[in-house]
């Protein structure tokens, strides 16, 4: 007999998990057959590491979108508003046509809570959701206040896309700029240049510097531009496994929030977030150290979320949240002296979604204060490229004509 561990459906939907004795694994598979559920994998727990590894999916699985769930929330919280069951409200939520990411997921959400589950429980059960949702959603049933938990949540939701959008946004055109550069400068090199080629068969090495230096460098690119595609995708994958690694994720988040520039925007975007998130847990009367925890998990950075999490630690200990902050040197001052009047007045939830607003504000402004340096830096630099290529063969023409003269 060996241990498998399953993952299986059962008959109303709700996902099941643990281990089984059984001889093979088709006799797990044939024994929650026989109890009426839905067998999804089995496998031997002393498996090795590289079957592991080969089972692991290449892309992260994907959740439901921040707008599709800021939506979903917004309407569940207008359902609940007009007296609806959450059953019922659940239920015209699944067929709303605007949130099909979310259709699945909630009807599995339905299904457990069928089974007699609390809506946070049915939501963490899922694993589409949150942490930080779901957390959320189990204080607001704890306080009887689940309609304005849900209108908190669809604002931080919100909010949050608005963020990322304004990012995104702003990072489409540099990137356009650089692909467009980029493959205007690989047709030159590995298309043009070898045109001009049997022209300067007889000139030999009293072509210019500059233009052997051009032509040397484009064969070698028309040579070697699968290794070069190779190379680039193993470095992406080598990164990925990587960044798995805690003590590696964390020098690398380390050295982005050192970067010129990049870094305090970086550093700016996690100061909105950490402030956002907690404000919004103890307006809904989540306890310090327990939202604090919550927030560490919705940071990007793992510097700063370590920070946070140890912070939570601290908490428990008596010491209080703007001298915790202040000793780490990671937490700008504005920062820390907004927290301490939150303190000091008794009001630390609203002065963290005011320093979240703030810092909305600061993000957007150094976005557009970074592409007014950014755009027409790189609009200069591969122009200059451009020209220089350019400017070699015309020099080199320019020698062949003087030559046959």
């Amino acid at each position: 007999m060996a241990r498998y561990r399953y993952r299986a459906l059962s008959d109303k939907g709700a996902a099941l998990s643990g281990v089984i004795e059984a001889v093979s694994e088709k006799s797990v598979i044939q024994q929650l057959r026989d109890e009426g559920h839905i067998p999804i994998s089995a496998e031997a727990e002393n498996a090795g590491d590289w079957r592991a590894w080969l089972s692991r999916d290449l892309l992260p699985k994907s959740r439901p979108s921040t707008r599709d769930l800021a939506m979903a929330t917004k309407e569940l919280a207008t359902l609940l508003h007009a007296g609806l069951e959450l059953d019922r409200a659940v239920q015209v939520l699944m067929g709303l046509g605007e949130i099909r990411s979310l259709t699945e997921p909630l009807a599995r959400v339905q299904a457990r809570l069928r089974d007699g589950a609390s809506f946070a429980e049915a939501l963490a059960g899922e694993g589409s959701f949150p942490k930080f949702y779901v957390n959320m959603v189990r204080a607001g049933e704890m306080g009887g206040s689940m309609e304005a938990t849900l209108r908190r949540l669809a604002d931080y939701l919100a909010r949050a896309q608005a963020v990322r959008e304004a990012v995104t946004s702003a990072l489409v055109y540099p990137i356009m700029l650089l692909c467009t550069a980029g493959l205007s400068i690989a047709v030159i090199l590995i298309v043009v240049l070898p045109q001009f080629e049997p022209l300067f068969a007889d000139a030999g090495q009293s072509l210019p510097l500059s233009t052997r230096i051009v032509m040397a460098f484009g064969h070698f690119l028309g040579a070697t531009w699968w290794a070069i595609i190779l190379i680039v995708i193993a470095a992406v994958f080598w990164l990925r496994q990587a960044l798995s690694k805690a003590s590696f994720r964390l020098r690398w988040d380390k050295g982005l929030l050192a970067l010129p520039l990049f870094g305090d925007l970086l550093t700016s975007m996690e100061m909105e977030r950490f402030g956002r998130t907690l404000g919004t847990l103890l307006s809904n009367g989540v306890t310090l150290p327990v939202a604090l925890g919550i927030t560490s998990d919705t940071l990007s950075n793992s510097s700063i979320a370590g920070l946070v999490s140890e912070t939570a630690v601290s908490l428990r200990e008596g010491e209080g949240l703007a001298g915790r902050l202040a000793r780490s040197g990671q937490f700008p001052s504005m920062v820390v002296d907004l927290v301490r009047v939150g303190e000091e007045t008794g009001h630390l939830d609203d002065m963290l979604l005011r320093l979240a607003d703030l810092y909305e504000h600061s993000v957007k402004h150094r976005i557009d204060r970074l592409l007014a340096l950014l755009v027409p830096l790189l609009t200069v630099v591969l122009g200059m490229i451009v020209a220089g290529l350019i400017g070699s063969m015309l020099v080199a023409i320019l020698s062949v004509n003087d030559l046959a003269f």
